[in-house]
């Protein structure tokens, strides 16, 4: 009879473990995301509202996040390959001028995802998310329209976007089912000079504007001093500014005189965007963001209801919510 070899237990353990070691680090690797932003992550609007929406993904996805400010049209490619080379999961470039550089990467960079945010036209091998505000902006239109005593309201914008043509359009549809003979005027002042921005406003109000609505990110904070200045020489009341992109109610500069922002749930659309990527189901194209979807909408400034705010106002603005939303009240393209 021959004797068979005894079985060393432990050796036969330390096998199988090793067979499972490869699996179980794959799957403890970090989810690895990067945002890049054209501007300040501090600007107090659609860069820093980015920097803080990608935050969602530490806590609800622990993903390991990068994030790398003032990125330059021309040097955008390069950081966009740099982080594939890198072996990030998925990287978010937020702005319209980041589209054909995102693209082109994409290219050449298969086992990365990636997606910009704040495009309105697809490219193949990438997402593009179009933020479609216009609905909350008309929202704001007709709050422009109800204070404004002058009959004239106006809209500083940054640059001549799709999205920010969008806000105008639809802050102008908004205050002409209030008041059809409303005069809006409007102007591009650039997204980080609040003294131009602060010009600009200062003009409007010696041309008889009282209400200024705006999108222009750090600039912003031009616009604000502009209405607390014109306050506090002509009296509560005498100008208000409607927020943009981030829930601007709360500023530090004049809180009692903005009534409502028109805002973007970027951490939901983010969250939204990482987690197909992690299950597999992220599928390249154009996704619309707005407020059907629940992702763009009106806040009002909790301190001006009643106020500032009747209810009958925010009973009006409501209804014309779920309107928008149903597609009863569709905004012209022009």
């Amino acid at each position: 009879m021959i004797q068979q070899p005894a079985v060393n237990l432990h050796l036969v353990l330390l096998a199988c473990l090793a067979l499972f070691q490869p699996a179980q680090a794959a799957d403890s690797a970090p989810f690895k995301v990067a945002l890049l932003l054209a501007g300040s992550a501090t600007d107090g609007g659609w860069n820093q509202l980015a920097k803080d929406g990608i935050g969602a993904l530490t806590t609800e996805l622990h993903a390991s996040v990068s994030v790398i400010q003032k990125v330059s049209g021309d040097k955008a490619g390069d950081e966009l390959r740099d982080y594939a080379a890198d072996g990030y999961d998925l990287v978010i470039a937020h702005g319209y001028e980041f589209l054909n550089p995102t693209a082109e990467a994409a290219k050449s960079s298969p086992k990365t995802r990636f997606a910009v945010s704040g495009a309105d036209q697809a490219r193949p091998g990438i997402i593009t998310i179009d933020f479609d505000l216009s609905q909350a902006s008309y929202q704001i239109g007709m709050l422009a329209a109800r204070l404004s005593k002058s009959g004239r309201i106006g809209f500083i914008g940054g640059d001549k976007f799709p999205s920010v043509l969008a806000c105008y359009r639809g802050l102008c549809a908004g205050a002409r089912s209030i008041r059809p003979d409303i005069i809006a005027v409007d102007a591009y002042t650039g997204w980080d000079q609040p003294a131009r921005s602060k010009a600009q406003a200062e003009a409007f109000f010696a041309q008889g504007v009282d209400v200024i609505y705006h999108d222009v990110d750090a600039a912003s904070q031009g616009v604000f001093e502009a209405v607390k200045e014109r306050n506090a020489a002509k009296g509560p009341g005498a100008a208000y500014v409607f927020g943009s992109v981030a829930d601007q109610n709360a500023n530090p500069i004049c809180p009692e005189a903005t009534p409502a922002s028109a805002v973007i749930l970027l951490d939901q659309v983010f969250l939204r965007v990482a987690r197909s990527v992690k299950d597999g189901s992220f599928r390249p194209g154009l996704v619309r963001e707005n407020i059907s979807v629940g992702t763009c909408v009106l806040h009002l400034n909790p301190a001006a209801l009643g106020t500032i705010i009747p209810p009958t106002w925010q009973q009006e603005v409501a209804e014309a919510g779920r309107r928008l939303a149903a597609g009863e009240i569709v905004i012209p393209e022009r």
